[in-house]
């Protein structure tokens, strides 16, 4: 093995510690609140938004405009969530291609991982390997 490709091998396996040592470990499910989700990247800053949360119902605003209402479904141990809008149609998945049926299995829509430390990372819920956007979670007082 050349020296260039372990070195890269190594990065790799490191990252991914650091990752699952962040990400991994048990969370609190965000309790009834408001909580403003803040992207890193100056790219996604549009995205910013407010989550509403009121039992298993969530409420999400961009720039105070209302966007969905629907349900807040809590995945595993409680560090992942998803959005399911009440305006969203179902997709019926016998209906797709087998390609497409592979796709909408794999990546299932996005789900959001929660840490300690109140930082999230928005990913695919059947594909956790791939990171859509990461940011932290300000909790708004009332």
């Amino acid at each position: 093995m050349n020296g260039k490709l372990l070195f890269k091998l190594c990065i790799a396996t490191a990252l991914t510690i650091q990752a699952l040592a962040v990400f991994g470990q048990d969370c609190e499910k965000l309790a009834d609140g408001q909580y403003y989700f803040k992207h890193k990247t100056k790219e996604l800053q549009k995205a910013d938004f407010l989550l509403i949360i009121s039992g298993d119902r969530y409420t999400l605003k961009k720039d105070s405009q209302e966007e969905s209402k629907g349900e807040i479904l809590w995945l595993s141990d409680n560090c992942m969530f998803k959005l399911n809008a009440d305006d969203l149609a179902t997709v019926n998945i016998d209906s797709l291609s087998s390609i497409a049926q592979i796709l909408m299995k794999s990546y299932d829509g996005g789900c959001y991982e929660v840490s300690d430390k109140k930082e999230f990372r928005f990913t695919h819920c059947g594909n956790l390997h791939i990171t859509l956007s990461e940011g932290r979670i300000l909790k708004k007082r009332q």
